[in-house]
Parts: structure tokens; C-alpha cells; sequence
């Protein structure tokens, strides 16, 4: 399981918005939010969520650069 921060880290990486990931999630930009503020911790769904989404944006990205 990947935490917030690696996340984070990757969207940064790879040059996606966070808007691109939270959307892409089905997050809402709230959630997201409190969680770079740290004054929510997310849990695993929504870690599962965000990481399924940046790995898919990542997957699209390569296709489309492929």
C-alpha cells in the first residue's frame, strides 16, 4: 500500500495536477485538501482510489506517448 506522500510524490513526477488525480479517483477536492493539510489521514479505499487513478493517468499517458 502506498501512503499520501508517495502518491503525491509520483502525481508530482510523472507532471499530473493534483485536480487530474482526485478527479480521476472520484475524490472530492475537499478530501484532497485535508489530506495534503494533514489535518485528515486517509484511509485505505481512498489510498487505493488515488493510487489506482495516478497509476491509470500514468498508463494513459504512456500509451498515448508510446
Amino acid at each position: 500500500m502506498r501512503s499520501f506522500h508517495d502518491i503525491e510524490e509520483r502525481r508530482s513526477i510523472h507532471g499530473f495536477s493534483r485536480k487530474a488525480v482526485y478527479e480521476k479517483a472520484g475524490i472530492h477536492k475537499e478530501t484532497w485538501r485535508r489530506l495534503m493539510n494533514g489535518t485528515s489521514a486517509p484511509n485505505t479505499r481512498t489510498l487505493e482510489k488515488l493510487a489506482g487513478a495516478l497509476d491509470d493517468l500514468i498508463n494513459e499517458k504512456d500509451r498515448a506517448h508510446g
